[in-house]
């Protein structure tokens, strides 16, 4: 009876158990499957990885299992604690409420019994309610605490639904996590191979870069090296040309032999022009020319440069000035060397291209407020000669290229003049331009930035500048070396003081050349071939002057001179006044031959004159 009346509660409580149950294994099958999918998607993405890789995602999902069978043994153990109080609680109710209501009962048979005949005065005539009432009780507590089970376990049940719902979005989050490291993982890689990809390439770039900048080293070298034995053995013969035509020229002549004599020098200082504007070239564009800055006067450099060509202007018949104007400071900064260079190649030009009227050097200064220490100095060299037009000025500077450039053309020229210097002129940081009008003649002009020499610079007199011009050769001799005693020698002024001098030279007509010159200033000299000769024979015998060629076979000139100020002809000979006498015209030679010791530079071919000049500079100097 009592297991009839537990029996429905029971069922009712298995049902609701088992549906319980039912939604826990589903949520477990499902994540459970979610997890092998997340595990095997990453296994798949990450085939191309280490196998420690693979073994931290298994030890990943090994993890997430766990924890899910965690909670599913908690679940089913409260599940099978709620259904273990739905089985026995019934049974032990309906136990005990059957118990009781059979009591009652026989205590009712027993009254129905004795109230007829055999009635009992003895028997109670009350049941026993109480305990039944204990009973309802007893069941209602039952029932309250089953209503809380339930309701702690459907708490418990949403507790986990949003447990579930959290596992499932963090294992959301994961796989969008997983999927950026391998993508970023993805990416390091590719990145990793293009940056060795790269280093490789820059790796190759700078080999070749170190490797062409070698080559272009040595081609500079080469070049440069090239350019230096070009000039020494073309200048050398060309020397000995045209020191034998100077030579020749003061003999007696016929006058056949004299215009002989003239074309020839024509053409040798032709030639040596050519010579020099190509060495020059070259040098500008294998970029070794040096900008020197030194102060000079710069009056007198513009003097001596209109003197040479107050000649050439007198055979033509036309007008040579000089104009400066106040204010230009006498005394300045810079690269004398290539401004002489400059303005001898325009003022040349002007005189070449001019048959009839003047060629004018006007020099002006303009003051720099923000720097009063510096002048802005102008050169304009105008001529009234043939003139240009538009297409012809745009190609004037241009190498190689003359504003005549036809077969039949009147003038000559290696067309490298005014290229070199309007890069000169651009090296020292200024600037070359021109104007012309066809017939009407032209005007160039340079402009450049110099700074003032001297703490008391006086400022140029116009009138000064101007007055040279007609006293020719008179206004030369200014600020000269002061006069000493000289004799008459043919048509020379020599120094009649007796110098010893002796020539380290290798070539033969050089030496004969330079004999005859020394000969014609009254002064005779000891020649040996190389160094080593000269060292030997200045240890025996006392010299006063050395002229030294630069190349020379066995030892050269700059070891000779460094070894003579070292102390290897004697400590007497130390201080010998030298002198460079070579052929090379390559930029840096001077310095070179200074830096070396010696105390002066002269460059072949060599004029009368200049060896003249350099002698009277060094004979009143001790030795």
């Amino acid at each position: 009876m009592w297991t009839c009346a537990g029996l429905p509660m029971t069922l009712l409580v298995v049902l609701a158990v088992a549906w319980l149950a039912s939604n826990v294994m589903t949520d477990y099958v499902e994540s459970r499957e979610q997890i092998s999918d997340d595990v095997n998607q990453m296994v798949w993405q990450m085939e191309s990885f280490p196998g420690a890789r693979i073994n931290q995602i298994e030890a990943i999902r090994s993890e997430q299992l766990a924890s899910l069978n965690r909670e599913l043994i908690r679940d089913a153990g409260l599940l099978c604690a709620i259904l273990a109080m739905g089985i026995c609680v019934p049974i032990i109710v309906s136990r005990y409420v059957t118990a009781l209501v059979l009591r009652n009962l026989r205590l009712l048979e027993r009254h129905f019994d004795s109230s007829g005949q055999n009635k009992s005065s003895l028997m109670p005539h009350v049941f026993d309610f109480a305990e039944f009432q204990g009973v309802v009780a007893a069941m209602q507590r039952s029932l309250r605490k089953g209503e809380e089970v339930h309701l702690r376990s459907q708490m418990a049940e949403k507790q986990l639904v949003l447990v579930n719902a959290d596992l499932k979005q963090r294992a959301a989050d994961l796989k969008k996590e997983r999927k950026i490291a391998l993508s970023m993982m993805e990416d390091s890689v590719l990145a990793r191979e293009q940056l060795e990809d790269v280093n490789e390439r820059l790796n190759d770039v700078i080999t070749h870069a170190r490797l062409a900048a070698q080559q272009a080293e040595r081609a500079s070298h080469a070049k440069s090296e090239f350019l230096a034995m070009m000039s020494h053995e073309i200048r050398t013969p060309l020397n000995g040309v045209i020191g034998f035509i100077d030579i020749l020229s003061e003999t007696p002549l016929s006058e056949e032999q004299q215009d002989y004599i003239s074309n020839l020098r024509f053409s040798s200082e032709a030639l040596m022009t050519l010579i020099n504007d190509i060495l020059d070239f070259s040098k500008i564009e294998s970029g070794h020319l040096d900008i020197e800055v030194n102060e000079f006067n710069l009056v007198r450099m513009l003097r001596d440069v209109i003197s040479m060509f107050f000649s050439s202007t007198a055979k033509k018949g036309i007008e040579l000035k000089l104009e400066v104007e106040e204010g230009v400071p006498i005394l300045v900064q810079g690269d004398e060397a290539r401004l002489r260079q400059i303005l001898t190649n325009l003022i040349g030009n002007a005189v070449k291209f001019t048959d009839t009227g003047a060629v004018t050097l006007f020099v002006n200064a303009n003051e720099l407020p923000e720097q009063p220490s510096e002048r802005e100095l102008e050169f304009e060299v105008r001529d009234t000669g043939i003139g240009m037009d538009a297409t012809q000025l745009e190609a004037i500077f241009e190498p190689f290229s003359q504003a005549d450039s036809s077969t039949t053309r009147k003038y000559g020229g290696t067309g490298l003049g005014l290229t070199i210097s309007k890069r000169l002129a651009e090296a020292m940081g200024g600037d070359l331009w021109a104007t012309s009008e066809p017939g009407q003649g032209s005007s160039f002009f340079v402009k450049e930035i110099m700074h003032i020499g001297g703490a008391a610079n006086p400022l140029c007199d116009p009138a000064d500048s101007n007055s040279i011009l007609d006293e020719k050769n008179e206004g030369l001799l200014e600020n000269q070396i002061e006069d000493v005693p000289q004799v008459e020698q043919g048509n020379e002024v020599v120094d009649s003081r007796e110098f010893k001098i002796v020539v380290a030279e290798d070539s033969k007509t050089n030496q004969r050349l330079l004999e005859l010159m020394l000969k014609r200033m009254g002064l005779t000299a000891i020649f040996t071939l190389n160094g080593v000769e000269l060292i030997e024979y200045i240890s025996e015998n006392h010299c006063d002057l050395i002229f030294m060629d630069l190349q020379m076979p066995v030892m050269d000139g700059i070891q000779a001179t460094e070894q003579i100020r070292q102390g290897a002809a004697g400590d007497e000979m130390r201080n010998v006044k030298i002198i460079a006498l070579t052929a090379n015209a390559m930029s840096g030679d001077e310095e070179r031959c200074i830096a070396a010791g010696m105390d002066a530079y002269l460059s072949k071919p060599i004029k009368l004159e200049m060896l003249e000049s350099r002698i009277r500079e060094l004979r009143d100097l001790k030795v």
